[in-house]
This record gives C-alpha cells, sequence and structure tokens, in this order.
C-alpha cells in the first residue's frame, strides 16, 4: 500500500514538474538604441530625443507554439520638453508574432500607419552557431549562439538547455532551450528577461492573429523603410518609432 501511494506521489510530483517547464509566461523588456537610429547629420534631432526607447512585451508559450506582443505603453512614457516643443516618441506599430512549430509556420500581425497588415511565412531555419560563452539569467543557466542575418546584423541569442523548448523572443527560435535574452549589434537591440511565470494559459491566449490586410514581407519591408527614410532615420528590423512634435 505504501509503494503504492508513493507511486502515486512520484507520478504526480513528475507531472507537475513536467507541466512547469513547458508552458507560461515571459515578460521582456526591449531597449532600442534611438541615437544609431539616426543618420549622422541628424544631431539636433538626438539633442530632442532620449537616447534609449524601452518598451515591455510578453511570450506566451507551450511545447509547439508562442505568441509574442506587446504589453501596453505608460502614459507618454518617452516625453521630452525641448524650448517649448514637446518630442513624445512611441512604437509605431503594435505587433504580434506566432510560431507554430507542428506546421513549420510564421504569422505577423503589424500595425502601420494606422491599418492592420498579416504576413504568414515558412517558418525558416535559423543558421546559429552554437559558442562556450555562458552566464546566469533569471536563476538559469545559459549559453550563447549567435549569427548574421538578412540584413548583415550581428544577431546574439542566450538560451537555456533546461527548459528544453526552442522558442523565443520575436521570431528567434531553433535553439536548444528557451531563448532568454538577444542583442543586435551589441546595443543596437537587446531583448532581456524581466520575468518567468509557469502557468496554465487560458483558453485562447496563444492563438494565431487574425485580421488586416494579408501581404508579403517584402511589400511590408518596403513600406516601412519608405516611411523611416521620411523620417531621416535607419530601419532596423521589423521595428520603428514615430515621432510628434507638440507646442
Amino acid at each position: 500500500m505504501k509503494k503504492y501511494i508513493l507511486a502515486i506521489l512520484i507520478c504526480s510530483l513528475w507531472s507537475f514538474i513536467s507541466h512547469q517547464t513547458t508552458e507560461g509566461v515571459i515578460t521582456y523588456s526591449t531597449k532600442v538604441n534611438m541615437h544609431k537610429r539616426l543618420s549622422s547629420d541628424r544631431d539636433e534631432m538626438k539633442k530632442m530625443i532620449p537616447e534609449f526607447n524601452v518598451t515591455k512585451n510578453i511570450l506566451l508559450f507551450n511545447e509547439s507554439e508562442s505568441l509574442y506582443k506587446n504589453l501596453p505603453e505608460e502614459e507618454n512614457p518617452f516625453d521630452q520638453s525641448t524650448g517649448g516643443n514637446r518630442m513624445m516618441i512611441k512604437t509605431v506599430m503594435s505587433n504580434e508574432t506566432y510560431l507554430d512549430r507542428n506546421e513549420s509556420l510564421l504569422t505577423q500581425l503589424r500595425e502601420f500607419m494606422g491599418k492592420k497588415y498579416l504576413i504568414k511565412k515558412e517558418l525558416n531555419r535559423i543558421p546559429w552557431k552554437l559558442e562556450t560563452e555562458s552566464k546566469d539569467i533569471q536563476g538559469y543557466a545559459c549559453k550563447s549562439a549567435s549569427y548574421t542575418d538578412e540584413n548583415q546584423r550581428e544577431v546574439k541569442a542566450w538560451y537555456t538547455e533546461e527548459i528544453r523548448i526552442p522558442l523565443g523572443p520575436e521570431s528567434y527560435q531553433g535553439l536548444p532551450g528557451l531563448i532568454l535574452e538577444v542583442s543586435i549589434n551589441g546595443d543596437d537591440m537587446v531583448i532581456s528577461t524581466e520575468k518567468i511565470e509557469w502557468r496554465t494559459l487560458k483558453k485562447n491566449e496563444l492563438k494565431a492573429p487574425k485580421g488586416g490586410q494579408e501581404v508579403s514581407e517584402d511589400e511590408y519591408r518596403a513600406m516601412l523603410e519608405e516611411q523611416m527614410k521620411n523620417m531621416g532615420m535607419q530601419p532596423q528590423g521589423q521595428g520603428g518609432v514615430r515621432m510628434i512634435i507638440r507646442n
């Protein structure tokens, strides 16, 4: 009888541990160096805006899916007054990135200039190069990996094999563990973990985004680059900002 009770307890504990390591929510902080996105002849603009733009995102995940999306912005988090004018910086778009490993599908919802766009494409293999560096992030032992993306940016990720789920923020995936931090071109952009919450996801909390005009990735990138060019800024990836000057 004691052996039977012990077996039940062990099974229950194993089920609890397994569940805890396969489903949950991660809060990430994304820090973008705004001055590096300005062209060299925009020194006056640099004086009007803060050097860094920081936003919050969450990653909902299980063993085969993930959904990365923005958290609501704090009210005017980057207001800065200059000579009677106020420069306010906010993200141009509300982004969602959904990965389905079983279907090898990536779905992105992008809001641009007040209009929503839907981009669907096959989940490509990222040519990660595994490295020997290591560090601790939120109590997890992490290893590093890197690659050069299609925009010739140096991407470095930190992942933990303690959580063997090959997912991460944005569309970064394919490593032998959950990605807890990503840096792009050094401090150009840094995505870092602030909180890890193990819990059962609510029904329909993790699902592919819908709505919006379907466009190709090339079509969307062309629209984004044109707008950033008009603003005198250098586009990096699929993020962006708008600047509003108020009297």
